[in-house]
């Protein structure tokens, strides 16, 4: 492993392909862009269906929980027993996995407290959030980018699921504009960085000769 950004370390990435990979800044928050992801949040959460209110939910994975990885471990569990593989395979499964959600988080968390993004409802406090309110930056979504690296290496280690896995993981990322927490723009952005740092540990996988 290697340090980046005092005592936090990545698996699969150097310091220097993680200030690499940040992403972009969000839109301003006095940018058209911004007004009109706003405007999307409230619209949402003002006209949320019973659907959407049960995706927020099944979704939020809060403090308390077994958070979004947690989630993604109790999905990869039911693939990993389906396909009866032995504790070997198992273990090489799990630690893919939680490797490329580790660095995920690694380089997600950086992103929030470099550009420190208000969420919602801090720059229209009119919106009302169904579920709870993290109290960190907004930018990007974390489990838009947790998600987005679990489903590359679960559609690398289990390709018949791919199409379920991008099904939760859409599913996953938009919970958190119906929980009127997150932006239109935190979600996209945070689907494709978590893609990209997923992408290392899929690089890994194929050359540790497991196959």
């Amino acid at each position: 492993m290697l340090p980046l950004f005092g005592q936090v370390r990545t698996w699969m990435m150097t310091p220097a392909q993680l200030v690499a990979e940040r992403p972009p800044p969000p839109p301003s928050t006095s940018s058209p862009e911004m007004a009109k992801d706003l405007a999307e949040v409230q619209s949402t959460v003002d006209h949320l269906t019973r659907e959407q209110l049960a995706i927020a939910y099944k979704w939020n994975d809060g403090a308390g929980t077994y958070t979004p990885p947690g989630h993604w471990n109790d999905i990869a569990a039911e693939y990993v027993r389906d396909a009866k593989m032995s504790e070997v395979r198992a273990a090489r499964a799990f630690s893919l996995l939680n490797m490329a959600m580790h660095d995920a988080a690694v380089r997600c968390w950086d992103s929030k407290f470099t550009y420190f993004n208000p969420r919602p409802s801090q720059l229209d406090p009119s919106i009302k959030t169904p579920i709870g309110l993290p109290n960190f930056p907004s930018y990007s979504s974390g489990h838009s980018t947790f998600s987005a690296a679990a489903v590359v290496i679960l559609s690398y280690l289990f390709p018949a699921g791919t199409d379920a896995f991008s099904t939760m993981r859409d599913e996953a990322a938009i919970s958190r504009l119906y929980g009127g927490i997150h932006y239109r723009s935190d979600i996209d952005d945070g689907k494709a960085h978590g893609a990209r740092i997923g992408a290392y540990t899929l690089q890994f996988a194929q050359q540790d000769l497991a196959n």
